[in-house]
């Protein structure tokens, strides 16, 4: 077939016009194309964990009393130390009597602060948005609080829901009137304090933390028996039955400072757990959080486990219903900048890696203070020659030194 010279003209045209194209695209490849992998330096918190379960044991001394018909509403709070002679609860004869005491209370409370609420003044300086966000805090706070089984977080969570609305209302100026509530709750205080009759008093018979509550399990094992237990003898505390409590005891006392939590490990995450060696635990189930213990007993290898004995001295009344709980031992834990292992290079005897700024490649030095298989944690240095949060880390390249211009 002949080929015209117009229309060889056009099919050199539109070579050329490929050719053209294809050269840009190729351009735009090369300019937004790196050589080097790199990551970006982050400042990072890192904890070592073990899960496990841990078995509590206080020194505990049940408390009785000789009605053993009656009602029993705790006055002291749990965890709260008490001296001998101290009134920790009071006995009534009939639960109608129990409950008008404990309304009575509830009201006493309701009436103490509304009469602070009369006094406060509607003038504010933050924003109606920066209330809102109050309120919205406070409204997932009481949420959370009402699905748990901890009475105080429910009340105090109801208190900081209720406030932060009335908190508003009177930052933007709203008259509230209390008179008629205060005039209600008095009527019901009045008309109650006839009913809360009829109850003798529980004193303490020795100083200590008073528990108001009994679980069945204060003699699963001795307290002078915590720093010499194996994993079985842990392992059966959680497989115990509870005892059976007799009706005449209506609390217990808590003699000693210190308490145990009783755990088995896993061998092979047990390197860190070293005896006097201080840990946080963190009981996240809990409104306990987290609390610092003292590693006081490490057993030998049992079955690829060890048991491990920690001591705490911090008693309130979060603490003080522990049994049975899921916890975390955090054995370490670091703040720094986290560095992807492939990047760490050792550049005459010192360690580092090259970072990219720009078309510029340097050499930055690093203090490493932790290390797993992928990733170290390297120390925060205020010192232009050490890598910096934010630093582009290169991982991946070669024929990389110090001061290379990238083309």
């Amino acid at each position: 077939m002949k080929i015209n010279k117009n229309q060889a003209k056009n099919i050199f045209l539109a070579v050329v016009g490929v050719c053209i194209i294809l050269y840009f695209v190729y351009q735009i490849i090369q300019m937004n194309s790196n050589p080097y992998k790199t990551e970006l330096a982050l400042e990072r918190d890192i904890k070592n964990t073990v899960s496990t379960k841990a078995f509590v044991v206080r020194d505990e001394e049940y408390l009785t009393t000789d009605n053993t018909s009656g009602t029993v509403v705790s006055i002291a709070e749990d965890g709260k130390r008490v001296a001998r002679g101290d009134s920790v609860a009071v006995v009534f004869q009939n639960t109608d009597s129990a409950a008008a005491y404990v309304r009575i209370n509830e009201l006493t409370k309701e009436i103490e602060y509304y009469n602070q609420l009369k006094n406060r003044v509607g003038i504010g300086t933050n924003t109606p948005s920066s209330y809102n966000s109050l309120i919205n805090n406070a409204c997932i706070n009481f949420i959370s609080a009402s699905r748990g089984e901890i009475d105080s977080n429910y009340h105090n969570a109801l208190n900081d829901f209720r406030d932060a609305i009335t908190t508003r209302q009177l930052a933007v100026g709203k008259e509230l009137s209390v008179d008629a509530k205060l005039a209600e709750l008095e009527a019901e205080l009045v008309s109650l304090q006839s009913k809360a009759t009829g109850y003798t008093t529980v004193a303490s018979p020795n100083p200590g933390y008073y528990i108001g509550s009994v679980d069945g399990f204060e003699n699963a094992i001795s307290y002078d028996k915590v720093t010499s237990v194996n994993c079985a003898t842990i392992n059966s505390l959680f497989n115990s039955q509870k005892q059976n409590v007799s009706g005449n005891i209506m609390g217990k006392l808590v003699d000693e400072f210190d308490w145990y939590l009783l755990c088995t490990v896993p061998y092979n995450e047990s390197g860190d757990i070293e005896v006097n060696k201080t840990v946080s635990v963190n009981v996240p189930n809990t409104a306990v959080g987290v609390i610092k213990c003292t590693v006081v007993y490490k057993g030998d290898k049992e079955d690829n486990s060890v048991a491990v004995v920690l001591k705490c001295n911090i008693m309130n009344r979060d603490v003080a219903n522990l049994r049975m709980e899921n916890i975390e031992i955090i054995t370490d834990e670091y703040t720094g900048i986290r560095i992807n292992n492939k990047a760490i290079r050792e550049v005459d005897g010192e360690k580092g890696v090259y970072v990219q700024r720009g078309n510029i490649i340097s050499f930055k030095k690093i203090n490493i203070l932790h290390s797993t298989e992928d990733y170290s944690i390297i120390e925060k240095v205020d010192d232009s020659s050490y890598v910096r949060q934010y630093d582009t880390i290169i991982t991946e390249g070669v024929d990389l030194y110090d001061g290379k211009v990238v083309s």
